[in-house]
């Protein structure tokens, strides 16, 4: 990363890390670090509490270069490293593998038009289009919500739709999958999330609808802030 000290280690810091840290990444000196677990003591070493705020070590996913590895995976100068708090459950390994047409995915603070998202699909070959859209809910659970403020580890989250929705494809015989999802604040009422599938039946359609958002909410390192439950 520019500006980053090649003798350095920086550690992203996502959610609750990052509010409790006051900031968003930290820059370790890689001397003596010789693993994930040792960067994460080190951190914790450095900002009072951290361990606290992250809860029971087994609810974390290390990353290390935009990738999930496990806790004594080797480390090393101008790695990038990153401790993922839990989505909203479960765990999967993210791909940085390209993404052939026709797969699309996008994850940023651009407005959702899933019209537009369905309609950038091929049609050859399709009989049918299935679109789920997820909107901010308000209320929810009889609570008013006015807004919903999501964060993303970008290039990861696009990396780990990307596998599914490739999956989604290879193993289901749909057309092509798009998908988007929003970050920053985004308003009651407004979408947030999108997919949408084009398949030749539309029993395959709507398998591969659904378990393309299903995985996305699931495992994504895509976290939304309101003080409600984690499922949206």
């Amino acid at each position: 990363m520019a500006g980053t000290p090649s003798a350095a280690i920086t550690v992203l810091l996502f959610a609750g890390l990052r509010e409790h840290a006051g900031r968003d990444r930290l820059e370790l000196e890689a001397a003596g670090l010789g693993d994930i677990r040792s960067c994460w003591v080190r951190c914790c070493a450095l900002v009072p509490g951290l361990a606290a705020a992250a809860g029971p070590e087994e609810a974390l996913r290390p990353a290390r270069n935009r990738e999930l590895v496990g806790w004594d995976a080797a480390v090393g100068p101008g790695d990038e490293l990153a401790f993922l708090p839990p989505v909203s459950g479960g765990s999967g390994a993210a791909s940085s593998e390209p993404a052939p047409q026709p797969v699309m995915v996008h994850i940023g603070p651009e407005p959702i038009d899933a019209g537009r998202l369905a309609a950038a699909l091929p049609t050859a070959g399709v009989g049918g289009r299935v679109t789920f859209v997820g909107i901010v809910r308000d209320p929810d659970e009889g609570r008013s919500v006015p807004h919903l403020d999501y964060e993303a580890y970008g290039p990861m989250a696009e990396a780990f739709c990307l596998r599914i929705a490739l999956a989604a494809c290879r193993e289901l015989g749909v057309v092509a999958i798009g998908v988007q999802h929003r970050t920053g604040r985004v308003a009651a009422g407004d979408p947030s999330v999108a997919v949408a599938v084009a398949a030749a039946h539309r029993a395959e359609a709507f398998s591969a609808c659904a378990r393309v958002i299903d995985e996305l909410k699931a495992q994504a390192p895509i976290w939304k802030r309101s003080g409600l439950p984690a499922n949206g």
